[in-house]
């Protein structure tokens, strides 16, 4: 006969083998997405320009590319300009690091599996919206000041400090979903202090 943990038996609450082998699930998972967005990222660069063609045509005439990561701007127009999205102004490049610490936070035991799974899937959101709103920066800067001027200073100044305040509110966020306590929690905590 073994001794029962406080985690494992028979009133409702995991075993430890059965948590040990959705960890390792989850962790494939997470590196099977992170590999695909390097793998693919030429595709999901792709992917990034049509979704954000479809969000700024409500705004302003915009065409993506059939087969590219380009954003073409103001076509039809003396003024007409179009914008790469290279590998390193991908979204990629901030989900693969995020799948790498949902891993590492797969380690400890405490935290569990569909919470660090909530926590990553709304940071991935907020870094995806957030680079979608730094290529709308660029495109504004460039139509303003020229392609010159203006996308130096939509990409290097402006876009920056889009991506740093995205990636602050992504991990704040992640954080926050990661920290809190869930109701059954906050009740037994009440409980405890009467």
């Amino acid at each position: 006969a073994r001794p029962l943990s406080a985690r494992s038996g028979r009133h409702g609450a995991p075993n430890e083998s059965g948590q040990t082998a959705l960890r390792v699930v989850a962790a494939g998972i997470l590196c099977g997405i992170a590999l695909s967005l390097m793998i693919y990222q030429y595709q999901f660069r792709h992917l990034e320009a049509v979704v954000a063609a479809r969000v700024y045509r409500l705004f302003t005439p915009v065409l993506v590319a059939s087969r590219a990561p380009i954003l073409w701007f103001g076509l039809g127009t003396g003024a007409a300009y179009g914008l790469d999205i290279t590998p390193d102004c991908s979204s990629a490049l901030l989900i693969v690091p995020l799948c790498g610490l949902g891993m590492l936070l797969l380690i400890p035991r405490r935290l569990p599996v569909a919470r660090i799974a909530k926590a990553l899937i709304a940071a991935a959101v907020v870094m995806v919206a957030g680079n979608l709103l730094r290529i709308g920066v660029i495109a504004v800067a460039v139509r303003l000041g020229g392609l010159g001027a203006g996308y130096q200073l939509g990409h290097l100044i402006l876009g920056s400090i889009v991506s740093i305040i995205g990636i602050a509110v992504a991990l704040t966020l992640l954080t926050v979903i990661l920290v809190r306590r869930g109701r059954k929690g906050r009740r037994g905590t009440r409980r405890v202090a009467r």
